[in-house]
């Protein structure tokens, strides 16, 4: 039914609330794929012992966290994909993946997700415009999806972005459930942000948004950021 891709580098805190939270689900019905890249923190040992011989595990250098997930991609074996990275977890409420009632014609759906404790829900699909409709993993793709249109590992931050729009040029089924489907980790540092900000341009631009509007959106978030960060170091 469902394929859920970790990636993970020196993270074993963070992927022992992953794993935690996937021992709640009730019914083992999902394959495991954990992409780690050479972490020497004990991690694979954590891996190891939550893995059943179903899933697939993978320790070795790689090209970055978009190379990562293609590679999970490319080793899945079911009808649907999540990217439940380390340190990410499954919603408390989540307790099967049945009870998600997926349906077989969709192409992806946009569930809730809970950031530094307050719930998010998904957005219109309009809405990718601007960003994301919701959290990536919080995003459940069909796998034919993934292995037709790979993410673009020359973007190194918003290669999830860039790979929204591209596969929303063409008519996708999209169904939007308000159920908050996942616990993200904290985003990165704020130093990332500002390189974020000029990929999301570019992603905007290379897949036929006007250019006018992707400078009015990296120009808007710039200063969006600009006080965010100021209030964090006041």
């Amino acid at each position: 039914m469902l394929s859920i891709v970790t990636i993970n580098k020196n993270n074993s805190k963070g992927l022992l609330r992953t794993i935690n939270s996937l021992k709640k689900v009730q019914t083992r019905d999902f394959q495991w794929i954990f992409i780690d890249a050479n972490s020497d923190d004990g991690s694979i040992e954590l891996a190891n012992k939550f893995s059943t011989k179903a899933d697939i595990l993978i320790s070795e250098p790689d090209n970055g966290i978009y190379d990562a997930m293609n590679k999970g991609v490319a080793l899945s074996n079911k009808k649907w994909i999540i990217f439940l990275n380390s340190g990410d977890e499954l919603s408390e409420n989540i307790t099967t993946f049945e009870s998600l009632d997926l349906n077989l014609e969709a192409d992806l759906y946009l569930f809730g997700f809970k950031l530094n404790n307050k719930i998010r829900k998904p957005r219109p699909n309009i809405w990718r415009y601007w960003s994301l409709p919701t959290s990536h993993q919080a995003i459940i793709y069909a796998r034919e999806l993934l292995i037709k249109d790979k993410f673009n590992i020359n973007y190194k931050l918003a290669a999830d972005f860039e790979h929204y729009l591209r596969i929303n040029k063409f008519p996708l089924k999209i169904i939007r459930k308000k159920i908050t489907l996942i616990i993200n980790e904290p985003y990165g540092s704020n130093s990332q942000l500002p390189k974020m900000l000029i990929e999301y341009k570019q992603a905007l631009i290379e897949n036929g948004v006007y250019s006018i509007w992707a400078s009015l959106v990296f120009l808007i978030k710039n200063y969006y950021l600009s006080i965010v960060i100021k209030k964090g170091g006041s």
